[in-house]
């Protein structure tokens, strides 16, 4: 159980005594104490949407301490008329004006300093600018966001042509992730990589206001992966028309149609069964997945993906798989898994700009079973040293192309610059070990 300390003035949990002096001018702490608001958040362990608005009570304080800045935020698209009457709309209404309004007290704040702009109608504009501009930086268990004066300004593509890095002050470092021509537009990726169409173009449409048409959302093949591909009586069903909401799912000769819903609805069923077996399934439990839905999904559609990326590194590291006592079998299913996620990954991500993490791992991944063939032919005298010695070459290439994959990821605090650190010692370990043996490279 976590265990936490309250601020005195507002009640807000923090992580220590210590840290009350910290945040003690913050607007969360200093309009509570001043209205005598009160509050009380039942579970620190679990989402509670108190905190919600503490991000847009923050920013409408920059009125008075750093009106240039509120300046600069307010000068970003809030999408605000498209917004109203929309379930956004409510939802800022509930859980971020009606909490700072009745709960915090910011009514009384607003009596205390009528030249700050409380306004129910600012608020809703603030929180539009923070869901239509923010930007998602993934941590290790959860994930955070930033709004950016400039990254923000970059427009959005499924196919991303800019990666972006952060530091651990989550200081925003964009960089080409292929030549860029004179006059093409940079672009990032608003949504998530590993979502089909259907669910990017719903994200977009909900969260930025706008339909996504570029190449990936424009094939239904995505990009030749088949990553939102059905199957029905052993043929292949794509959207019919992929820039429409509503499109059916229909096979290439026209004999086998199924209606969005359908398809939604299969598709959410299936995601909530993934999701139960994401935080505490087994091998054979993956396995038994993965084969349930063989004859029902594309083998590359996103949630085979999903389920194979987890299934890809328990093997080798969980108790009954562990790689050094894991059956060739076995290691060839590894070996498998990880070469078809690296080729998904390179197809869907050409110019390396969104999924780092994911062709990292299956690329890490991929050099454990390499080393186990060659160690297991070369120890019972099946393999010549000279033939041992070439065989690492390859484990060795691939943590070079996954130390160069997350170059740019310096950040120890996120998951791909924690999988560089040990990418780095991994390569270190190995050649030192291919020196011993007489390799030369």
């Amino acid at each position: 159980m976590l265990v936490f300390s309250r601020c005195k003035k507002s009640g807000w949990p923090l992580c220590g005594p210590q840290c009350e002096a910290k945040v003690a001018h913050n607007p969360e702490v200093v309009i509570p104490s001043q209205t005598e608001g009160l509050f009380e958040i039942e579970s620190y362990e679990e989402p509670c949407y108190l905190y919600e608005c503490v991000t847009p009570l923050r920013a409408l304080l920059l009125q008075k301490t750093a009106p240039k800045r509120f300046k600069k935020i307010m000068s970003l698209e809030s999408h605000l008329e498209s917004r109203k009457g929309t379930e956004a709309w409510q939802t800022c209404q509930d859980r971020v004006i009606d909490v700072m309004k009745k709960t915090l007290g910011v009514m009384v704040f607003e009596v205390l300093y009528p030249q700050l702009d409380f306004k129910d109608e600012r608020i809703q504009e603030l929180v539009g600018i923070f869901e239509t501009n923010s930007i998602e930086i993934r941590l290790g268990q959860t994930e955070v966001h930033g709004l950016y004066e400039m990254g923000s300004m970059m427009e959005h593509s499924c196919v991303p042509n800019i990666n972006m890095s952060f530091d651990e002050k989550f200081h925003l470092t964009a960089t080409a992730g292929r030549d860029i021509e004179k006059g093409e537009h940079l672009s990032i990726m608003y949504t998530h990589c590993l979502w089909g169409t259907w669910a990017r173009r719903d994200h977009l449409i909900n969260y930025k206001k706008f339909w996504c048409s570029c190449k990936r959302c424009s094939d239904p093949s995505e990009l030749g992966t088949e990553f939102s591909t059905i199957l029905r009586n052993g043929k292949k069903l794509r959207p019919k028309n992929p820039l429409e909401p509503n499109t059916s799912w229909v096979s290439t000769d026209g004999t086998n149609e199924v209606s969005s819903i359908d398809v939604q609805n299969d598709m959410t069923r299936i995601a909530a069964e993934l999701s139960i077996l994401q935080i505490k399934g087994t091998v054979p439990e993956f396995r038994e997945f993965l084969e349930k839905y063989s004859k029902e999904l594309h083998p590359c559609h996103y949630h085979m993906v999903a389920a194979k990326h987890n299934l890809l590194q328990m093997l080798g590291r969980v108790e009954g798989f562990v790689i050094q006592d894991m059956p060739m079998k076995d290691l060839k299913e590894k070996e498998h898994l990880c070469r078809e996620l690296v080729e998904l990954c390179k197809k869907l991500d050409p110019s390396v700009c969104r999924l780092q993490i994911y062709l990292g791992v299956s690329l890490y991944e991929l050099h454990f079973p390499l080393l186990q063939y060659g160690k297991r032919a070369w120890e019972s005298g099946d393999m010549s040293t000279e033939e041992f010695r070439k065989s690492l070459m390859e484990p060795r290439d691939l943590l070079i192309e996954t130390a160069s994959v997350l170059r740019d990821e310096t950040n120890t605090k996120l998951p791909e610059g924690q999988l560089r650190m040990q990418v780095r010692e991994t390569l270190t370990q190995l050649e030192g070990f291919m020196k011993t043996v007489g390799c030369d490279f």
